[in-house]
């Protein structure tokens, strides 16, 4: 599918207003993004252009917090990851999108369909390890995955800047292992990002970028009490909606 100017404005525009929310609500942005290039873009151009603005996203966060990120657990967890990215690349499977939407709008939902006594912890090596194969399984077929990540950061033993720091940090290498994959494995790049200009894949590094510095300005002006309702709000929104057009595209 080739890209047309008024199309790629669009996509642009997209991933700094998706920034922006991620950096106000924490989450929701590249899920939101994720539905979005994948409704208007193939799958392999719509996973290698969200890569590229979530790395950079993310990437950003990763570096200004480094000195916090927790590393005991990154060796298990990129074994985990890796894993997966080779059982997976030995089949070559290109996500339908019935099943993306699926995955997308499971999301914001996992914490209560997860059993209560579950005590997930990306502290515990073992859990590590399951974490990075789930992680990469997330993202090389649904393409996000923060909902379920977060849910290995719940039990509050880091501090809330080793969360934000370790977090960005692993999810930015998720999305260089979902660039490798679609961008390599499953097809050669001119395949697979045909019709994707150059500058549209480097434009929208500045986009998210900017769109991250400009969140903070939103951020500094809601409440704990808006912060919380509206991530609620938007989340179980954007899920149902991901939910119901799963469902069409199965029936369709």
């Amino acid at each position: 599918m080739t890209v047309t100017l008024p199309l790629a404005a669009a996509l642009m525009s997209a991933v700094f207003v998706t920034s922006v929310l991620s950096g106000i609500l924490g989450m929701a942005g590249g899920m939101i993004l994720m539905g979005l290039l994948v409704w208007l873009l193939p799958v392999q151009q719509a996973m290698i252009l969200h890569a590229i603005a979530q790395f950079f996203a993310n990437g950003s966060r990763a570096f200004i917090h480094r000195k916090h990120i927790y590393r005991p657990s990154l060796p298990l967890y990129f074994a985990g990851m890796f894993t997966m990215f080779f059982v997976l690349a030995f089949v070559a499977f290109v996500p339908p999108k019935s099943l993306i939407y699926f995955l997308l709008g499971l999301g914001p939902f996992i914490s209560y369909l997860l059993p209560k006594s579950l005590k997930l912890d990306f502290t515990q090596p073992k859990q590590a390890y399951g974490c990075g194969l789930i992680i990469a399984a997330l993202q090389l077929t649904g393409g996000v995955s923060g909902g379920m990540l977060d849910m290995f950061f719940q039990t509050r033993k880091l501090t809330r800047h080793e969360t934000v720091a370790t977090k960005a940090f692993t999810q930015a290498v998720s999305h260089v292992l979902k660039f490798v994959y679609f961008g390599f494995v499953v097809s050669d790049f001119s395949s697979a990002a045909g019709g994707l200009p150059l500058w549209l894949c480097l434009g929208v590094i500045p986009m998210a970028l900017m769109g991250s510095a400009a969140s903070k300005f939103f951020l500094e002006r809601i409440s704990d009490v808006h912060f919380y309702r509206a991530t609620q709000v938007v989340l179980f929104s954007i899920g149902t909606v991901y939910l119901a057009r799963a469902v069409m595209l199965v029936l369709a």
